[in-house]
């Protein structure tokens, strides 16, 4: 019996090349406590059919905040919903609720989102559907050139400074230099 079967299929290092719509499998989803205080759940998805099949979009972010209360319900609702939560369904915590999606199939819609501190641009989940009867739908949208986009985003995010239009206080109003003797200097 052989150890194992080489298959192109089952391997490390696939990733998803492009933005569009992809059916996947939530293959993490961890419970975490921002420095903050807010729990948040961190979820990655397995991409689970066609060219990017194995691929996976990771490190989405869902945040709980009692500060906007109304707004967290909803961000975790929508995703329930397309995971098949029938209404009346109710989870008592987050780590309740990031246990449960745990290995379920869903419908993402990603799009590649601005560069990060780093300059890095990664995928985003944009929208959440129930499972498709369609296969995953890759848009042609690549990564952009995270230089580039840093670039241009340098060029239209920071102006020029200004100049100083106000006398040097120490240069005695008239805007000459001032002299000051070592002899003056507490040093």
């Amino acid at each position: 019996m052989p150890l194992f079967t080489v298959d192109h299929n089952n391997i490390f290092g696939k990733y998803v090349e492009e933005a569009g719509r992809y059916n996947v499998k939530i293959v993490r989803s961890d419970l975490r406590h921002s420095n903050q205080g807010n729990d948040y759940v961190t979820v990655d998805y397995e991409v689970q059919d066609g060219k990017y099949k194995g691929g996976q979009i990771r490190y989405q972010n869902i945040t709980w905040s009692n500060e906007d209360l109304d707004g967290s319900i909803k961000r975790f609702n929508t995703l329930a919903v397309a995971l098949g939560a029938s209404d009346g369904t109710s989870f008592d915590s987050v780590g309740q609720f990031a246990a449960s999606i745990l290995n379920k199939l869903l419908t993402i819609d990603v799009d590649w989102d601005e560069p990060n501190t780093n300059g890095k641009v990664y995928l985003t989940v944009k929208g959440y559907h129930k499972l498709l009867n369609e296969p995953s739908q890759p848009n042609g949208v690549r990564r952009p050139d995270a230089s580039s986009a840093q670039q241009s985003s340098n060029v239209t995010r920071f102006a020029k400074p200004s100049q100083q239009t106000t006398p040097d206080p120490f240069a005695g109003g008239s805007g000459k230099p001032v002299n000051i003797s070592d002899d003056d200097l507490p040093f």
